[in-house]
């Protein structure tokens, strides 16, 4: 279940966030199916827009 919070829609299993829902969604579905993060689903998330 995508949970939303102050920074964004939060995958439930990987932790990542994002700005909408739909790739939230995405990144949880993909995650529960494979077991793994999807990097090109992962890219789009806020963490990985961040400069490090």
């Amino acid at each position: 279940m995508v949970i939303r919070d102050k920074i964004g829609y939060k995958c439930e299993i990987c932790l990542l966030h994002y700005r909408d829902e739909v790739d939230a969604k995405a990144c949880e579905d993909w995650d529960r199916a494979h077991e793994a993060c999807n990097l090109e689903i992962a890219r789009r998330s806020l963490e990985a827009s961040k400069e490090a």
